[in-house]
């Protein structure tokens, strides 16, 4: 029977088993500002073997463990009651056949490479760093006015570093996009066209990992399969493969 769970250190127990795989839904849990905008449904409040979590906002991301046929069925029904949504889903690769078959206003996939570092495997790299800053929400309003408040509240909380070109510019930035007690996740990776290939994700990417695994914590750093430069940062830095799941979007 599915429930929904409305005390959040239940699901945070289930979660911690695994906190590589689990590292975006449990910084959601842990962050009350975050955890507001968030549902989790499971199968068996006893076990919380197989749960579904979703977040809503402007578009609604969820996360399903779930490798049996009926369960991943039930899941689907609480997900088509929220279709006004652009929806992501992630799943385990072994259930794309149940996700097609029950949710197939979800047509489009692909894989996104978990891949993990820690003290033992991180390689810090420091070229470029004369030219970084770690982003506050200071700076982040006159260098990016676009930015939103989700971000701006995230560089107050997690390490963000930007690259500022010869005319004071930002031009690529990447860090920490959700962090928990005990690992983290890079996001904000991005680079202009112009200047890539010169090392500088990696920089900004080491600039914002290095302090939190020093601390002990697991870097996180998860890529389409497809994107080979961005896989490249990753290895380059020590983060090693850890396991692939599957995306599924409208």
């Amino acid at each position: 029977m599915v429930c929904e769970l409305r005390e959040n250190t239940l699901i945070l127990q289930r979660l911690y088993r695994d906190y590589v795989r689990y590292v975006e839904e449990n910084s959601l849990i842990e962050e009350d500002y975050l955890w507001e905008n968030v549902s989790v449904y499971v199968h068996d409040s006893r076990s919380i073997q197989d749960f579904l979590i979703f977040r809503e906002g402007r578009s609604l991301s969820a996360y399903m463990t779930a490798e049996n046929v009926s369960i991943v069925a039930k899941f689907a029904e609480i997900l088509k009651a929220k279709r006004d949504f652009q929806m992501h889903l992630q799943t385990s690769t072994e259930v794309e056949s149940y996700v097609k078959q029950f949710m197939r206003w979800l047509p489009n996939t692909y894989t996104v490479r978990y891949c993990r570092a820690d003290c033992k495997t991180f390689k810090p790299h420091y070229l470029h760093d004369g030219s970084a800053i770690r982003l506050t929400p200071e700076n982040i309003k006159r260098l990016q006015p676009s930015a939103s408040l989700h971000f701006i509240k995230r560089v107050e909380t997690a390490p963000v570093y930007g690259y500022i070109n010869e005319k004071g510019r930002l031009v690529a930035t990447s860090g920490v996009g959700f962090l928990t007690d005990k690992s983290f996740a890079i996001s904000y990776t991005e680079t202009e066209p112009e200047y890539r290939n010169r090392g500088i994700a990696k920089c900004l990417t080491s600039l914002a990992s290095e302090p939190l695994i020093n601390q002990g914590l697991v870097g996180v750093y998860a890529a389409d399969v497809r994107n080979e430069p961005s896989l490249r940062v990753a290895r380059a830095l020590g983060f090693l493969p850890y396991m692939d799941l599957k995306c599924f979007y409208d």
